[in-house]
């Protein structure tokens, strides 16, 4: 597979690299076309903005509830990340924690909304793998990213089913050529580049990456009893991943649309649970497929009446080899998964004089198609067993009605109906449809002087995924089709003060959830399980400033407490790869001569991991610093620019889940063409 990915990649990336004679624009301008320039900043939309910041719609739209925490990174700060995948871009935004669990999947929590309450959005599509409802976002190439942006609960019903928290991603849209290599430690490549090739109120964009690495450096201090051959590069972390990419967009007569597509082929492999003498996943994704198709646009139906429609359909396949150990020479077992989903969303927005009604609907059909495969002695058997077949629908309708009441004063109030159907339960028993009512209040004040005060509460619904009901993860678990939907009520009060310079925010939230699905072991099994529930009381605190024309500073914290409605027997009250505290800060100076550099902190407070035998302990905190040295170089209208980065620079352990620990000290060195 690795020489036919080189072979479909030079192909593409022909096309930028053919010429870099193209100016580009001094000034960094973000996905929804507004202009950037704090690397950090918490997003706000305004009644009636047409260009604000919108997370469920990739460039414009609807705005969305004035009351609402959203933050963002800027193309030029996701630049200076030089990430190889998602992943390590939205471990930079506030509250956003991303540990990679025992399958290998980068999955982000937003203030501890857990892994299948969280929705990915990518230029308007929902990506989300319906089956278990979370994508990988290490298998989602960082040169498809321009923008990345979060929103927190409570989340308005037009976001669609199983959404307590969002992360929403925008195509990269460079003013010109665009290209980036680099080589890194665990010899990694990688090589990407994009081209605008028309401009103007019609504009295509092509691109293509490639990146490989042959495994992940591991901190010295890592404590790897088993499962763990060798003490510098992780055991079975190599990975290969490669995209195309294509954005077609026009805008006319107050009418937009737009084409999107993608496609991401690779392999990779899962690094072993090293902290436990039996039991470890000897996993290999020898190969994923993910393609997206999207359409997106927006009419203008009248002076006070726009609808906004997106379309898409995504295709996600991927096949596990599971191995007998560590030496990963037999297979025992083989998966195979094919997915293929058909999405839509609707939204009519309506000006009632000062007042804008928007309604909303979510619809969502997804098949999941599954293989199991067992191996013996090593060879499969010679007839296969044929797919089984899974099939859900999500349903979302909603209405969201934003108020001025006078004197900087805005209201909004929503309410909304989910609801997922198991239209087809495979070789299980047909289970009844999970559905429930969903609301939002909010209220939002102008205070004036660039500060706002506001405030919301809201209820959610978090159905069982298919997967969680009926996925047996390789013979790992045992069904449990007496799940429960999650019942999930959210609040949040917030400040936020902005200037010329800067800003700072400073929010308080609470959670409370009925019916948290979580594990518990069965003899050897793991079963999912409803809980009593859970609460997570946080608060939330950052902000930025520009201290010179060639410096800025900023950062953000999140302190937050997370514990079970009931004491778990013989246990500590937690919840597993909940830390209590996540905070970031930086320095980045950006010299007239072209010289820039990068110093950023971020620290991992206490959370808790389940061991062998399903007992919470203790992980340790971490703290790691990240360094970034440039410099830029004009060549005519073509900007190159040099640079080296090294990750974790005290090759600190950090371990966000137990036998799992998180890369040590990583360097990378790289050349760009057209930085933002």
């Amino acid at each position: 597979m690795r020489l036919l990915n080189r072979v479909r990649l030079i192909r593409v990336l022909m096309l930028p690299l053919g010429t870099v004679s193209v100016p580009l624009a001094a000034q960094a301008v973000d996905s929804s076309g507004e202009a950037t320039t704090a690397s950090l900043r918490t997003q706000q939309a305004l009644p009636g903005d047409p260009t604000a910041p919108i997370t469920v719609y990739g460039r414009s739209g609807p705005g969305l509830p004035p009351d609402e925490t959203r933050h963002a990174l800027d193309p030029r700060q996701i630049d200076l990340i030089a990430a190889g995948s998602a992943d390590e871009i939205v471990r930079r935004l506030p509250s956003v924690h991303v540990p990679v669990n025992s399958r290998g999947e980068a999955i982000a929590f937003v203030r501890s909304a857990a892994e299948r309450q969280v929705a990915i959005f990518y230029d308007g599509a929902a990506i989300n793998v319906p089956w278990d409802n979370r994508l990988d976002l290490s298998l989602l190439p960082a040169a498809l990213i321009g923008s990345a942006r979060t929103a927190a609960a409570p989340l308005a019903p037009l976001y669609g089913v199983n959404a307590l928290g969002a992360v929403s991603f925008s195509p990269r849209a460079p003013d010109g050529i665009a290209a980036r290599a680099l080589v890194g430690s665990g010899r990694a490549r990688e090589a990407q580049g994009i081209a605008p090739l028309l401009t103007g109120t019609t504009r295509l964009d092509i691109g293509g990456s490639y990146a490989d690495r042959r495994g992940e450096p591991l901190s010295d201090d890592a404590a790897l009893p088993f499962s763990q051959i060798g003490d510098d590069r992780r055991t079975n972390t190599d990975r290969e991943l490669a995209s195309v990419f294509a954005r077609l967009g026009s805008e006319a007569g107050g009418h937009r649309l737009s084409l999107t597509a993608f496609h991401v082929w690779g392999e990779k492999g899962i690094a072993p649970e090293s902290d436990r003498p039996s039991g470890a996943r000897f996993w290999r994704y020898p190969d994923i497929q993910h393609t997206l198709i999207s359409a997106n646009g927006g009419l203008a139906l009248g002076d006070a009446t726009a609808l906004d429609l997106v379309g898409w359909v995504q295709r996600f396949r991927q096949t596990i080899d599971s191995y007998t150990d560590v030496t990963y020479d037999r297979r025992d077992t083989r998966e195979v998964d094919h997915d293929l989903t058909f999405g839509t969303r609707a939204l009519l927005t309506q000006q009632l004089g000062g007042a804008r009604l928007t309604g909303s609907i979510n619809l969502l059909d997804s098949v999941h198609k599954q293989q199991d495969i067992t191996f013996t002695a090593g060879r499969p058997p010679a007839a296969l067993p044929g797919f089984i077949r899974y099939h859900q629908r999500n349903l979302s309708v909603g209405a969201d009605l934003d108020l001025p009441l006078g004197g900087g004063l805005t209201a909004q109030l929503g309410a909304g109906y989910d609801k997922v159907d198991y239209l087809d339960t495979g070789d299980k028993p047909a289970i009844a449809d999970a559905d429930g009512w969903t609301g939002r209040v909010g209220l939002a004040w102008d205070v004036g002087s660039g500060v706002r005060l506001r405030g919301a509460a809201g209820r959610k619904i978090r159905a069982p995924t298919m997967r969680e009901l009926f996925g047996q993860a390789l013979n790992r678990f045992l069904i449990n089709p007496d799940l429960k939907p999650e019942r999930i009520i959210s609040a949040e009060a917030g400040a936020e003060w902005r200037g010329d310079a800067g800003g700072l925010f400073l929010v308080g939230f609470i959670q409370d959830l009925d019916g948290t699905i979580d594990q518990r072991n069965v003899g050897r099994l793991r079963q999912r399980i409803n809980l009593a529930g859970s609460k997570v009381h946080g608060v939330e605190a950052g902000g930025d400033w520009r201290v010179a024309p060639e410096i800025s500073i900023g950062g953000s914290a999140t302190l937050s407490r997370v514990r079970r409605k009931e004491n778990p027997a013989g246990q500590i009250n937690r919840l597993a790869e909940k830390p209590s505290a996540l905070a970031r800060a930086y320095v980045d100076y950006a010299g007239q001569s072209g010289f820039g550099a990068l110093a950023e902190v971020q620290h991992i407070g206490r959370a808790y991991s389940a061991d062998v035998n399903g007992v919470l302990v203790p992980l340790p905190r971490s703290t790691a610093l990240n360094l970034r040295a440039s410099q830029r170089i004009a060549a005519g209208a073509t900007r190159f620019e040099l640079f080296a980065r090294v990750d974790n620079v005290t090759d600190t352990d950090i371990v966000p889940q137990l036998g799992l620990p998180a890369p040590g000290r990583a360097f990378r060195i790289g050349l760009s063409v057209g930085a933002p």
